[in-house]
């Protein structure tokens, strides 16, 4: 999945299915670092709510530097 970030680095658009969608909101946002002991974790997440009202998870792999959407 391929994001356009804004001057905050918060998602503005997300390419879904080939297809750019803009972002209306974000209204939550949030960073989770775990597994030191085994295999690093490190993403942040975005709540998003597209302007046609569809609501997503999304979060950006910090080790991997790719974007996915999270499965409901």
């Amino acid at each position: 999945m391929r994001v356009r970030l804004g001057a905050a680095g918060v998602p503005v658009s997300l390419e879904i299915r080939g297809r750019w969608r803009r972002i209306g909101d974000v209204p939550d946002q949030w960073r989770i670092d775990d597994e030191w002991w085994r295999e690093p974790i490190s993403r942040a997440y975005f709540s998003i709510v597209l302007e046609n009202g569809a609501h997503l998870t999304a979060y950006h792999d910090l080790m991997l530097d790719r974007w996915f959407l999270q499965p409901d």
